[in-house]
Parts: C-alpha cells; sequence; structure tokens
C-alpha cells in the first residue's frame, strides 16, 4: 500500500512530529521512507544585496544536520531510510518532482514549517502539495 513514504524536512518541530508518524507507519507496513530537505534555487536579496550559492551552502550544512538526525531516530526504530537534499522551488519538488523520482506512494508533512505563519494556518508548503500532490498526503501537526 505505501511502501515508499516521502518525508520533506526543514528542522522545524512539525516536520519532526510527520518524521515521527511516518516512522510509526513505517514500522506496521514495513516501509520505506525518504527523508528529503528541499532548499529554494532563487536568489535572496536583502537590503541590496545578494545571495547565492553561499546561502544554498548555508541551507545544506544546516539540512545535513537535522537529515543526519533523522536518520539516527529512523533506524533505532529499524526503519530502512534514505535522504537526500535538493535544490529547487520547493513546493513542486515536493508535490510533483520527488514522488516521481523516488516512486514515492505517500507524502508524510508537517502542518507548518519553519516559516509557518502559527498554529491556526496551514502553511503554504503544505497547503500546495496538499492540492496538487501526485501522492496521498498526510499533514501531522
Amino acid at each position: 500500500m505505501y511502501e515508499r513514504i516521502l518525508v520533506p524536512m526543514d528542522g522545524s518541530k512539525n516536520a519532526h512530529a510527520a518524521l515521527v508518524e511516518a516512522t510509526k507507519l513505517a514500522q506496521k507496513l514495513g516501509s520505506k521512507l525518504f527523508i528529503v530537505s528541499v532548499a529554494s534555487d532563487q536568489t535572496y536579496a536583502h537590503y541590496g544585496a545578494e545571495f547565492g550559492s553561499e546561502i544554498i551552502t548555508h541551507f545544506k550544512d544546516s539540512a545535513t544536520k537535522f537529515l543526519e538526525s533523522a536518520v539516527e531516530e529512523v533506524k533505532q526504530q529499524g526503519v530502512p531510510v534514505e535522504t537526500s537534499f535538493k535544490v529547487g522551488l520547493p513546493k513542486p519538488t515536493i508535490a510533483k518532482t520527488l514522488p516521481a523520482e523516488l516512486n514515492t506512494t505517500l507524502t508524510v508533512i508537517g502542518r507548518s514549517g519553519v516559516h509557518g505563519l502559527g498554529k491556526a494556518i496551514m502553511g503554504s508548503t503544505t497547503n500546495y502539495v496538499v492540492q496538487n500532490s501526485e501522492t496521498s498526503v498526510l499533514v501531522v501537526d
């Protein structure tokens, strides 16, 4: 049924909650987790200065830390796992590109991420994924 589960992570508490839920589900179903972090490839402008590759390097370094921690947590539960860091537009990458590339059958995502507007509102990336995903989506709070 859900043999290959995609779990996008951004280092937020909600993303970790999604990881915990996905791990439980994977244990019960004998599934494999694919934990990914996606950094936007748009140029960032702040106070007249542009940041390109430097900010992507920062995102990758940060993602490496929480992805490594996620792998340890999942492996302790006996669940097979792979991780990857992607550069692109997060919304379509999570909703369409990664499910196709990884042949996943379910996406488990936190309600909002590091840029969420609060618990009362579903994050814009999560909302996009729910509306446009190539697979079923489980939203975790």
